[in-house]
């Protein structure tokens, strides 16, 4: 089953790549006011010189739009300003390491067209090992083989499939999420999965979230097999502690680079002519009124980054211009806040009054998943840009594809444009087209 799923998913790439190159032959790139990565105009490891760099940029340059110029730009550059802080390292420093080796290669490509290549192509990788560990994690849970093949199915063709192949890290995030909940919920692997959770974690910021299962699997581990409630609370500190060390040496290096004094780096004069074009703080240049997350007793860049650059915030969306993005919004979150809804009402007024605690927590082995799928739909409903729902709940948690995957049918013949599952359906295949149209002539999308 492994190599259905990975051919699936490699070929649901394909014909993504495909559709977003056509459109972007095809159709102008729309000119936004968002940044954009300097280019080093006096530095061939940067520029595009030849015939294989343009090749690559032709093919591939609608995949670097919105955020994935920020993660690009620190993968060439490192974290040169202060909004770059919002975007966590694990994947921008993977690029860089992969690219840096790819220069030993008989490939004379720029820097850039090699980060964007090595982007697209840990993207593709990532997104295979997700849709395997999403259909082994299902079948762990719910011992349905039909269901999980369909659940894999939805997945490769997901309302946000552009961001899972664009330089954004959903890809790399989604597979390290999967694999956190795979291996908490085997119960044999607590070490390896708690790796694996420091690694989500300085992945993207809601990856802490993910330590809710550490906790619960844990607990549960106490409750049902009971052991010792004293020495579980300090494998949960212990684990937790140590899961939390590579998230721990990003903030230290944040501060080292945005709020002592003596920092001297020297930039090319591209990015410092950026940083005063677009008023950032670049590192070394911070003044005494700036950055005050700096001067708190615990040092912690992401709130404010996101708040002072972008306005992020409890109801700081809730504007009438913003009707558009809610409206984009609306089927992921209403779709899940539903199914999260139908899912806890049958537990408590009709499970609840038959069983036990212990029997329930026992044997409804998808329960911390549906409570962590609505935590995020809650927090993107009220806290996160609105836009964003898709992608990150796409990415965060497989309960999209589990609901959706109970309305198919046997066969696909069976399904009915006017059913359900075929709302399901199209709701999917309109988000995979129009996404990578859009995105990849650089409109706002999800």
């Amino acid at each position: 089953m492994t190599e259905k799923v990975t051919k699936l998913a490699i070929s649901s790439r394909v014909i993504l790549l495909t559709l977003q190159l056509l459109t972007n032959l095809i159709l102008s790139d729309h000119k936004p006011d968002v940044f954009r990565a300097p280019i080093l105009h006096n530095n061939n490891e940067t520029r595009v010189t030849n015939w294989l760099d343009k090749t690559v940029q032709t093919c591939l340059g609608g995949l670097r739009h919105w955020d994935g110029e920020y993660f690009l730009h620190i993968a060439e550059h490192g974290y040169t300003y202060e909004n770059t802080l919002a975007f966590y390292p694990l994947y921008p420093v993977t690029i860089n390491i992969l690219a840096s080796s790819c220069d030993y290669l008989p490939l004379h490509l720029s820097a850039r067209s090699w980060t964007l290549l090595v982007g697209v192509l840990i993207n593709i990788y990532c997104f295979c090992k997700a849709a395997n560990v999403l259909y082994a994690l299902t079948q762990r849970i719910f011992n349905d083989s039909n269901k999980s093949w369909n659940a894999a199915l939805l997945f490769c063709f997901n309302p946000a499939s552009m961001f899972f192949t664009a330089t954004y890290s959903e890809s790399l995030f989604c597979w390290l999420t999967l694999e956190v909940m795979l291996g908490y919920a085997t119960r044999t692997r607590f070490g390896l999965a708690t790796i694996i959770l420091g690694l989500s974690i300085v992945t993207r910021s809601n990856g802490f979230i993910n330590v809710g299962f550490l906790v619960y699997f844990m607990l549960r581990d106490c409750i049902v097999y009971s052991k010792s409630y004293v020495w579980t609370v300090v494998k949960i500190f212990i684990h937790g502690i140590t899961a939390l060390i590579p998230l721990t040496f990003f903030f230290c290096y944040a501060y080292q680079q945005f709020c002592t004094s003596h920092k001297i780096t020297r930039y090319p004069q591209e990015i410092v002519d950026y940083a005063h074009e677009r008023n950032y703080v670049l590192v070394g240049t911070r003044l005494p009124n700036e950055s005050p997350w700096c001067d708190q007793s615990i040092p912690y860049p992401y709130s404010y980054v996101q708040s002072h650059y972008w306005k992020v915030g409890f109801l700081r969306y809730y504007e009438i211009k913003q009707l558009p993005n809610f409206m984009l919004a609306l089927p992921i979150l209403s779709f899940l806040c539903y199914h999260c809804y139908v899912y806890l009402k049958h537990l408590c007024k009709i499970l609840l009054p038959k069983y036990s605690l212990l029997y329930i927590v026992k044997e409804y082995k998808s329960l911390p998943f549906v409570l962590e799928a609505l935590f995020l739909s809650c927090f993107c409903l009220f806290f996160v840009h609105i836009q964003v729902s898709t992608r990150l709940l796409c990415s965060s948690t497989p309960c999209i594809y589990w609901f959706a995957a109970d309305y198919m049918p046997k066969t696909f013949d069976q399904i009915r444009f006017r059913s359900k599952i075929g709302l399901i359906v199209q709701w999917f295949g309109i988000y995979y087209v129009l996404g990578a149209i859009l995105f990849s002539n650089n409109f706002p999308w999800t």
